[in-house]
Formats: C-alpha cells, structure tokens, sequence
C-alpha cells in the first residue's frame, strides 16, 4: 500500500475512494421529468365522473412533488453537490437491495390481481423485515396499519379506485 493512503478499518489493503452519485442523478433527474410532464399532459384529457371527485388530483399531486425533487435534484447534480457513497454495494447491504427488488418486482406483478390490501400487507412486512425491523409487534403494525389507511385515504376521502382482489 501507498503511504497516507486511507486503509480499511482492519488495516488491510487500500480502501476505495469515495463514489459520486452525480451521472446517476442527473440520469435519473432527465428520466423524470419528462414522465411528470406526460402525466400532467395524459390526466388534463381523463373525464370527470360525477359523484367520484376529480380523480386527477393525486397523479397531479404526485407528478408534482416528483417534478420538484427531479428539478432538485438535476440543479444538485449540476453544481457538484451531489451526494457520494463510501463503496459499492457489498455483502449484506447487496443482498438487502437484491431482496427490496425481488419483493417490489413481485407486489407490482401481483398487485391488479391479487388486490391492494392482499398484496401491500405481505409486501410491507418483508420490506420492513429486511430492512432489518425485528419487533414483531411494530412489523405487524406497520404491514397493517399503513394498507388500510391508504385504502381508507384513498378509497374514502380521495375517490380513488385501488386494485380490488380476493380479500379487497
């Protein structure tokens, strides 16, 4: 190894200098706005059902609010502050990310079939269990508590259809 160079907290070897994320923002930064700008374009053309609420408030909402973190995060990038990561994804932290992308892959392949409630609550779960979440008890809470009061939310006080299947 160089002399003065950072080590591993073992001591061994040379350790990998730190990893800018700013090709990846501004990547993803140009990837999302657009797709903000096409839904505000696609719900201005949906119909206003009477008795339902206007149902383009929350794409709009949510268009809205990814639009300001897009343009945030793009000006970030832009003027070199964008954030590092101390190496690449190893070991444990790999597999937990690996994991997070199975169990979306799989809610998202399920959820128009199987329905919001029946899905989201298994997906919920085993998303908190490997981020690393072990009391069974706030588990149990968060897996069931957050599904219904979005459905209550948005079935409720939104009008908004959520994917309906065997058990709602």
């Amino acid at each position: 190894t160089k002399p003065g160079a950072p080590r591993f907290p073992s001591g061994i070897g040379v350790a990998m200098p730190k990893i800018s994320l700013k090709k990846i923002d501004i990547i993803v930064s140009l990837f999302i706005i657009p797709v903000c700008l096409y839904v505000f374009y696609e719900s201005a053309r949906w119909p206003i059902i009477d008795g339902t609420g206007n149902a383009t408030w929350v794409p709009r909402g949510d268009a809205f609010c990814l639009l300001a973190a897009g343009f945030l995060l793009l000006v970030k990038a832009l003027r070199g502050r964008s954030l590092t990561i101390p190496s690449r994804l190893v070991g444990a932290d790999r597999t937990r990310v690996l994991w997070i992308v199975v169990l979306t892959g799989a809610y998202t392949a399920t959820v128009d079939y199987v329905g919001f409630i029946t899905t989201t609550i298994p997906y919920l779960f085993g998303f908190a269990l490997v981020l690393g979440e072990r009391k069974w008890s706030r588990l149990v809470l968060f897996a069931v508590g957050v599904p219904i009061a979005t459905y209550i939310l948005f079935r409720t006080a939104l009008h908004v259809p959520l994917p309906r299947g065997w058990f709602y």
